[in-house]
């Protein structure tokens, strides 16, 4: 809806687009204007700015984003698959990089999790966009805006971002997506020797309450107390100001916490590879590139026992948490014994990273799944194939 919200799913947008213009005429039907060349550099991607249309999805759409931001997310969702669906006909294919579309004909649909409201998840108030509440007016409003059909979806070829959001998936639609995790960039990160790095920790993401900021703080509070001379650098672009303010005034009183905000590419890798420790906040992360990034950059990440993310901490028990209390204790744990240090390290690092998340297999898988449903229209690629074999599990390595 909005690549200059510099997120996950605009990576795999941005990703996407590089992917399939060699061989391909592409247009982005989108809510706003993005400077592509901005993102380019943002990403590090090489999407070719004259070569590519990119086209507001109607009025209502772009004014509801334009006035409310991410307010009402979900209904300028909907109002996108509506304005796709109607002009299907113009194209040969639809590819939505944002989630389950209505799209009656043949589409690629990357899910990076389900907008069904049916889903059955237990935790489902903490999983879907906090302003939408279940049964409200907004999600009746969007529900019907959408008019997603399991029929069309079962049809379409469906992709997702981790087994955790497949299975949310299969539970949604009765039909499991094939797995494609999404494409880290690993090319500028450099596996740095362990003393030369600093005892620090590195979190990663936009500034916006599901981040979970300010607990991060308090974790990081808590590793201090516990007698570890740590610090924390908060970096990622603000989506949230009321929140970021929140954030600001916490760290402003903390000399140990440095609130970077939107950082240049280089600086983010930098800050990474001169770091001992990540620490990732949401949770119910459908899969958490921001996490991969970390491991690729040598960290050893602390995420949430939750979601997505675990399979890129290979399910290792001493990085998962649960609450701040266990956060601290265990970064702390990890911080005074160097065996363990180094036994959690060695499957972390660029080359790890690159061979199960690298952005060339995610651009060549995409290539050849259009190639494929646009060779075969009428068929359905969801699940696995002789043509095209679901990915190994990243936990399975």
């Amino acid at each position: 809806m909005d690549l200059m919200s510099k997120g996950g799913g605009e990576a795999v947008a941005m990703n996407v687009l590089e992917a399939l213009q060699e061989d391909h005429d592409v247009t982005v039907l989108t809510l706003t204007d993005p400077d592509l060349r901005e993102l380019n550099d943002y990403f590090d991607t090489d999407v070719d700015v004259r070569d590519l249309r990119v086209e507001r999805a109607g009025y209502l759409a772009p004014w509801l984003n334009r006035q409310l931001g991410l307010k009402y997310y979900v209904l300028q969702n909907a109002l996108l698959g509506r304005y796709a669906r109607r002009r299907s006909d113009d194209f040969d294919l639809l590819v939505s990089t944002i989630n389950e579309l209505g799209l009656e004909s043949n589409s690629v649909q990357y899910v990076h999790f389900p907008f069904d409201w049916t889903v059955s998840c237990e935790e489902r108030e903490h999983i879907f966009h906090p302003t939408v509440e279940e049964d409200s007016f907004h999600e009746r409003l969007a529900t019907r805006v959408a008019s997603v059909e399991r029929e069309d979806i079962q049809q379409n070829t469906l992709l997702a971002n981790s087994d955790w959001t497949a299975d949310v998936v299969e539970d949604a639609y009765g039909t499991r997506p094939r797995v494609l995790h999404p494409p880290i960039d690993t090319r500028e990160f450099e596996d740095r020797p362990w003393d030369e790095r600093e005892d620090g920790i590195v979190t990663v993401g936009r500034i916006e309450r599901s981040k979970r900021i300010k607990e991060l703080i308090r974790i990081t509070d808590g590793v201090r107390e516990r007698g570890h001379d740590t610090h924390l650098h908060v970096i990622g672009p603000t989506v949230d100001e009321e929140y970021r303010e929140e954030v600001e005034a916490m760290a402003a009183s903390r000399e140990y916490v440095e609130l970077e905000g939107e950082v240049p590419r280089e600086q983010l890798v930098e800050r990474i590879c001169t770091h001992k420790y990540g620490v990732h906040g949401k949770q119910y992360e459908h899969f958490g590139m921001a996490v991969a990034e970390l491991a690729a950059g040598g960290t050893i990440p602390f995420v949430p026992n939750d979601g997505g993310q675990h399979a890129i901490v290979n399910d290792r028990e001493q990085l998962l948490y649960e609450s701040v209390a266990d956060a601290r204790e265990k970064i702390s744990t990890v911080a005074a014994d160097p065996d363990l240090q180094r036994d959690l390290r060695e499957p972390m690092g660029p080359r790890a990273i690159r061979r199960r998340f690298g952005r060339e297999r995610f651009q060549h898988q995409i290539r050849r799944i259009v190639a494929d449903a646009l060779d075969r229209p009428s068929a359905s690629v969801s699940g696995t194939s002789a043509d095209a074999p679901a990915e190994r599990p990243a936990s399975g390595d």
